[in-house]
């Protein structure tokens, strides 16, 4: 009696890299939330900022997630969710970079605005990483019994 498994598909294929891939999406996001307060205290100490000025970092992300939510749910629904998965992962990646530069510029705008890219890549990875998975596997649960 063959039960099959949820990351089965009906031609014999397997879902499982796709499973795990999608699935360490979720570190990258968890990640980057918890480096958010390190960042900040860091970013107070090697910029001079105030507490106020601090605050920007996380409405920077923030507003992010606002502003690019709506936009990603729209390109994931015309475009599907694994092009929309590569577009958070390329944003994610560009914001990250950024940070090179902006260590040599040193000007707080510029981190404010790599951050508000990450968030962008993040909110596409959020947006079609939860229904992507939904999708994989069989269509019905396999048999039991």
């Amino acid at each position: 009696m063959n039960k099959g498994s949820f990351l089965s598909a009906p031609g014999g294929g397997n879902y499982q890299s796709a499973f795990i891939l999608v699935t360490s999406l979720f570190f990258l996001w968890g990640f980057a939330h918890s480096l958010l307060d390190l960042l900040n205290k860091h970013f107070q100490v090697t910029l001079q900022m105030s507490k106020a000025e601090s605050g920007l970092v996380q409405f920077s992300v923030y507003i992010g997630y606002f502003l690019v939510s709506l936009p990603a749910g729209l390109l994931m629904k015309r475009f599907g969710y694994r092009k929309r998965i590569i577009t958070g992962l390329l944003l994610y990646a560009m914001g990250a970079f950024l940070f090179y530069p902006g260590s040599m510029i040193g000007k707080f705008w510029f981190f404010l605005l790599c951050l508000f890219i990450i968030a962008a890549g993040l909110t596409f990875l959020e947006t079609a990483a939860n229904p992507y998975v939904t999708v994989l596997g069989p269509k019905t649960a396999p048999n039991e019994g």
